[in-house]
């Protein structure tokens, strides 16, 4: 029994980190996504993206953001906010860009219409992709 036990023991801590919470840094970088999602919805919106077109990508975003935050452990009780600050700071990038000359809906409005689209696994594989690495994983 106590060999099993240890075992079982063993087995639980290798375990532990998949159900470890997420920690600062990962959690920040969560937090990021959902700023950089809100980011692209805001910069369509002042490039003239249809507002379907936005209520979609929001939409999606929501969805696939929040199913990659229950399967990594992170909280989303701050998505709506962090989602309007992207928005505000897509905005202003926008504004700004078109200030000083440079018209990038064209590449904002690309982007965008794919994010609108996007599936949960192309979702999580891009973010692994930008990341290192998915959370809990060691950066190859």
């Amino acid at each position: 029994m106590r060999k099993f036990l240890t075992g079982l023991a063993l087995t639980l801590a290798a375990a532990a980190p998949a159900w470890a919470a997420p920690d600062a840094a990962e959690q920040a970088q969560y937090d990021s996504f959902v700023i950089a999602a809100g980011a692209s919805n805001g910069a369509a919106r002042s490039c003239g993206a249809s507002e379907p077109d936005l209520a979609q990508h929001q939409e999606t975003a929501r969805k696939n953001l929040t199913r990659y935050a229950e399967e990594y452990g992170f909280p989303t009780g701050s998505f709506d906010a962090a989602f309007a600050k992207g928005q505000a700071d897509g905005k202003t990038m926008m504004e700004e860009m078109k200030r000083s000359g440079v018209d990038g809906c064209r590449g904002v409005l690309g982007g965008f219409q794919s994010e609108r689209v996007m599936k949960y696994e192309d979702m999580k594989r891009a973010l692994a992709e930008v990341s290192d690495g998915l959370p809990g994983e060691k950066a190859r």
